[in-house]
């Protein structure tokens, strides 16, 4: 069974294939011009480089967010295209689980966070215990005082705001707060693709009309004009 995994919440684009529980391919790139101008192409490269047409992958895992607004409206919009195109069915996938995803033997509470801007974050709270990965809370935009105050145990702390905000962390929680290293800052699209198969033995697919960014909050322009 082919996954492809996709995400673009971030000024990353990342790009993975899995077969069943195998990586075949992953590819990461920071673009200079927008998501939307290069994702596709990156996609079919990807795809070439392994000798695999598009109408062979089985299912769509995209990263839904919450995240960069564009970014995720670029992701959500290519699959669908791709879904449509091929009949193939679509999992959704919330950033923030993939980032905490990504660090399977952490004993400690995982908490992801994005920049919001504004002082707030883009949150949630999980934990790995042994093999299972276990959510505490739903995904949730907050101030980030707000989150800290959410603490109460050691907690590793993954994320673009992670690092934005590692010194009032640090300030606030003292040895209860763990900072990751900067590598997994970003949501992996490999991440994205093996919660892909998790969620399809769950049942948790959707057709490519049901498939929606996942914002949290209104956008810019919304809370302008809205």
């Amino acid at each position: 069974m082919l996954i492809l995994g996709i995400d673009t919440s971030t000024k990353y684009a990342q790009i993975a294939l899995v077969e069943d529980e195998k990586l075949l391919a992953e590819v990461t790139i920071k673009f200079k011009a927008t998501h939307s101008e290069k994702l596709l192409p990156e996609i079919s490269h990807l795809l070439d480089m392994l000798s695999i047409a598009v109408d062979n992958i089985d299912y769509y895992a995209v990263s839904i967010g919450p995240g960069s607004f564009t970014g995720l409206r670029v992701a959500v919009s290519t699959i669908k295209g791709l879904s449509f195109v091929t009949g193939k069915k679509v999992i959704p996938v919330s950033t923030v689980e993939a980032l905490a995803w990504s660090l399977p033997y952490c004993k400690y509470q995982i908490c992801p966070m994005i920049d919001a801007r504004k002082g707030e974050v883009f949150s949630a709270l999980f934990r790995w215990k042994e093999d299972e990965f276990i959510r505490i809370t739903e995904d949730m935009v907050l101030d980030i005082n707000d989150l800290i105050g959410l603490i109460k145990e050691k907690t590793l702390f993954v994320g673009d705001a992670a690092e934005l905000y590692k010194p009032k962390l640090i300030e606030k929680l003292n040895n209860n707060a763990i900072i990751s290293s900067s590598f997994w800052n970003t949501p992996k699209a490999s991440s994205v693709a093996f919660l892909g198969l998790k969620k399809l033995r769950e049942n948790q697919l959707v057709e490519a009309r049901q498939l929606v960014p996942k914002y949290l909050r209104k956008s810019e322009a919304e809370i302008r004009f809205g």
